[in-house]
């Protein structure tokens, strides 16, 4: 399967960014977080983004937009670490970072 990516905005790309990465169930997750002036920014929100840093690039998948259900205007924890677990899975041969960003709607 090969996912579509999007590169990140030119407004996006004068953000800087941190990886962090932590387990949950099993899982090692790596969120992305803005960086700002006096540390990094606490991500926050109840939708989630998805994407992948290739050769030191950010790229989105979806488009760049926050997963929903179409039974839900969000994704619930659980079926974000399903996605994540999927983006891993497709990028387990390579040297590419996936990762999740929390927005706010």
């Amino acid at each position: 399967m090969n996912l579509q990516t999007t590169p990140f905005s030119n407004f996006e790309k004068k953000i800087t960014y941190e990886l962090t990465e932590f387990e949950e169930l099993g899982i090692k997750i790596n969120v992305l977080n803005e960086v700002i002036s006096n540390g990094r920014k606490l991500p926050s929100g109840n939708l989630y983004k998805f994407g992948v840093l290739i050769d030191g690039q950010y790229f989105w998948y979806f488009n760049g937009e926050p997963v929903r259900t179409l039974q839900e205007q969000r994704v619930d924890r659980k079926k974000m670490r399903e996605i994540y677990a999927i983006l891993l899975e497709l990028n387990k041969n390579t040297s590419n970072t996936p990762f999740v960003f929390k927005v706010k709607k």
